[in-house]
Formats: structure tokens, sequence, C-alpha cells
């Protein structure tokens, strides 16, 4: 389904308002059938026939918002639902005040359990300070072009997890290559981790990414800071505004992709270990912000909306 954050957005609305119909009349049976005691959604255009038919049978709706400026459609929802969750205090302007909370982004227990000693002992790590960077789970091509043009400079300081994606990993590998053997020795890149990922996040002192919702929450549930760069061509820039939000709070620099390169992020980067006070201060305001329970406050909210406890 189209996103109703694109320009054309109302025209792709109108052309698929033949398929809203049928879409409500199957769910009303489907939900009838199941008979839930509350519906839970993230929104977007594909859950607005769900949350019709919930309503239609008096079922409570809870709306999660993963970002700052929520879309149309969960606009249009959020009026609908009994119970809106937010990751960013920022979206409390867009949603209705009596009914939202600051939930935070539900991220992976698994990820929680790791602490950063134990986490540099598994990853072979020394007592340097630790870079972090990733573009995602696809990975970023211009992240990834901005992280190993600024190797030359950051190794010397810091050794680099970088997470490049599998259609990146060959790039990165065959860069890691041209280095000198003392400096190959602190460039870790890798396609993407699984449950090593929760150790890179507690081993690494700033970590470089995205600014999507799960990308920022994840790293604030450790207390590090960030060095965001929002996806330039994310729609209605909703990643700029969830990076500005973080920015604000003192956690977190911006970068815009438009002005990212290896020298731009190496002076940031470098700039932000060289003064540690400052580092200790994003680290302070990442560690307020951080939710590493808000799964366990979805939860909680859904059973007490559905009178399931």
């Amino acid at each position: 389904m189209p996103s109703l954050r694109d320009p054309d957005s109302w025209l792709s609305l109108v052309s698929r308002g033949a398929l809203l119909v049928p879409s409500v009349l199957d769910a009303l049976i489907r939900i009838a059938t199941f008979r839930p005691h509350v519906c839970c959604t993230s929104g977007g255009l594909v859950s607005l026939p769900v949350v019709l038919a919930a309503r239609l049978l008096r079922v409570p709706v809870y709306l999660w918002e993963g970002n700052v400026v929520p879309g149309r459609v969960n606009r249009l929802l959020a009026g609908w639902s009994q119970r809106i969750g937010a990751t960013f205090d920022a979206s409390a302007s867009f949603l209705p005040r009596d009914r939202t909370h600051v939930s935070g982004d539900p991220i992976r227990r698994s990820l929680l359990r790791w602490r950063g000693p134990e986490a540099r002992t598994v990853l072979k790590l020394d007592h340097g300070h630790v870079v972090l960077a990733s573009g995602g789970s696809q990975g970023s091509e211009r992240i990834n072009d901005a992280v190993m043009g600024a190797l030359g400079q950051l190794l010397r300081r810091a050794t680099v997890i970088h997470l490049t994606g599998g259609a990146h990993i060959g790039r990165a590998e065959a860069r890691k290559a041209t280095l000198a053997p003392e400096l190959a020795e602190r460039y870790r890149p890798y396609a993407f981790l699984r449950d090593e990922m929760g150790a890179a996040l507690a081993a690494a002192d700033l970590v470089i990414g995205r600014a999507g919702a799960s990308s920022i929450a994840e790293p604030l549930a450790f207390g590090k800071p960030l060095v965001l760069v929002p996806f330039g061509a994310a729609a209605s820039g909703h990643q700029e505004a969830n990076a500005r939000a973080i920015q604000e709070t003192g956690a977190a620099e911006v970068i815009r992709e438009s002005e990212l390169d290896g020298e731009r992020l190496a002076a940031v980067i470098l700039g932000l270990l060289d003064d540690p006070p400052r580092l200790a201060r994003m680290s302070s305001a990442a560690r307020a912000l951080g939710r590493p329970n808000a799964a366990g406050t979805v939860a909680t909210e859904l059973l007490k909306l559905g009178r399931c406890s």
C-alpha cells in the first residue's frame, strides 16, 4: 500500500478506494470470529480497514507511532484510537494529548543482556574508543562511503565496527585489505549482526546511524551518544524530524545527507572523542531518553485497554 506521506498519495488513496469496502467487510468477519479484546496497530494505510472494522465492533484500538511527525493516516487513526503510544516526546503536539503516552520504541530483550566489559571481551576489543556505524538492516551506500573515506583518520583513534548491509560487505572487505596491518586490525566490517548487535551497542562509545525510530531507540537504550544522518528521501522528512528532536535533547549530532563525506564525518567523530566532558553529557542525555522497557510498557497498556488485567 502507498504511504500518504508521498506527494501523489491522495490520488493513490482514491484509486484504492474501491478496495476499502471489501477490505473492511473481510476485517469485520475476521474480528467477529476471533473476538479480540484489543486491536494494536502501528498504523499506515494498510491498517485502515482493520481499525475501521475494530471500531464498528467496539474493539478498543491502541495505536503506536514511531516517528515524531505522524503520517496522515496515523493522524486520522489517532482520532479513533482509545490509547496512543509515542516514541518521542515531541509527537505530543501532533496527537491527542489526553490519550497519548510516551512508550518508547520496543526493542529486542536479547539486546539488553549485554554489558560493556563482557561485550568487549566477546568482540575481542581493546580498551580504546569504539565507534559503531550502521546504515540500517539493508545498509546505506552514503554512510558506507563516508565511513570508508574516514577510516584513515578514525582508525588511529578508535576501533570501527561497521555494519555495511549484505550488498556492500565486499567493498568494505576490499577496503580493509588496503589498510596497514595495525589499522586493519581495528576495522571490523560486518554485513550485519544478530545476537552480537547488543554486544556492539554495549561496547560502543559512539553510534553513527540513520534516524528511523529503531535506529535511534536501540542506542538510546544503552545510553549511547549518536551521530545521526537522516535519510534524505524519507517521506515528509520524518527522519529529519526524528533526528532534530534527539539533537535538541543534547544526545545527538546531526549531519545532513547532502553534507556527508569522509572528511565531515571524521571531523564530527574526532571532535566528540576529543571532548570527553561533552561526550559524557551526551551519554547522560541519551540514558535519560532511553526506554529499554518500551515493549513492557506497551504490553501493560494493551492489557489495561483490553481489560485483561
